[in-house]
């Protein structure tokens, strides 16, 4: 891993259907360099495969993100078995400090309460979490036809509309036009599933950022700072902000942590770093099944 992958990781975490020609001419690389950089990231198991993102209220869900401790008195390795019992719990990052970053699904407030009592039941003890702010247009709803496509691209966004379509039994022409309506009205987004296990040369770390007001400038204000090197953010609706950050080592990235802490509109910040990540429930994969049976 060098920087240049990460900057690869970061356009293709925009859109990973980007065309290898756009990452080369943006990064000033050839055609054949990025494929080769693509190809090593998928064979070394950093890039797990390409995914899609929606709006997972139109299945009945709501995403979370929280930070979490694990009670010294529970042994780890049975904390995580339980946990592999939780079909809500979507994706874990083990941090260096011993804490938790947890990424969650839950259908309403009263499933929210349930899953956060068999957490603590199990022994976590809660930092704080926060519902991540949806980027789709609300109430805009997908057709039977939308649902095959995104149930066939949860796994492999980017293959090709002749791939979808014979995968499927529909025209090209029927999956290009659906695609097209998904991505000129932003109702999906395109992403790679990253083992942050894999990184190597590179150090790997968590910021969080609360904010003094509403979180959503400061969130636009950091996809184009060029002093923050990430490949994936999420916003909250509460004013908070969490980054996956890189760096040559851990001293950048705590410069990087730094530069955030001390800025006007920042009431809070906190700094970790990934050991271990660990992916856990295909709820949504079944949530999206079950439209299209």
């Amino acid at each position: 891993m060098d920087e240049m992958d990460f900057e690869i990781l970061k356009k293709l975490d925009k859109n990973c259907r980007i065309s290898y020609s756009d990452i080369a001419r943006s990064l000033d690389l050839t055609v054949k360099a990025v494929s080769k950089r693509i190809d090593r990231l998928l064979e070394n198991g950093v890039i797990k495969y390409f995914s899609i993102q929606f709006n997972y209220n139109l299945l009945g869900y709501r995403h979370y993100i929280g930070s979490f401790l694990i009670d010294k008195a529970v042994q780890p390795e049975n904390f995580f078995k339980e946990l592999q019992l939780l079909p809500e719990i979507h994706e874990i990052w083990v941090l260096i400090d011993g804490s938790l970053t947890i990424s969650f699904f839950a259908q309403n407030a009263k499933h929210l309460e349930e899953l956060i009592n068999k957490l603590i039941q199990h022994g976590a003890k809660i930092r704080g979490y926060t519902e991540t702010r949806t980027h789709f247009p609300p109430d805009i709803s997908f057709s039977p036809t939308d649902w095959r496509i995104i149930f066939f691209l949860l796994k492999n966004s980017r293959a090709s509309k002749l791939k979808i379509a014979n995968a499927l039994s529909i025209s090209e022409k029927t999956v290009m036009r659906r695609l097209n309506r998904m991505v000129n009205m932003n109702l999906v987004q395109f992403i790679p599933e990253i083992d942050f296990e894999k990184f190597s040369g590179i150090a790997a770390g968590v910021i969080s950022v609360v904010t003094e007001g509403p979180s959503k400038s400061k969130y636009l204000k950091l996809k184009d700072d060029k002093n923050i090197k990430y490949w994936r953010n999420t916003g909250g609706v509460t004013p908070s902000i969490v980054l996956f950050v890189y760096g040559r080592n851990l001293t950048e990235i705590y410069d990087m942590y730094s530069y955030l802490k001390y800025q006007e509109d920042v009431k809070d910040c906190s700094l970790t770093f990934v050991v271990k990540n660990w992916e856990n429930s295909n709820i949504i994969e079944d949530a999206v099944l079950e439209k299209i049976q």
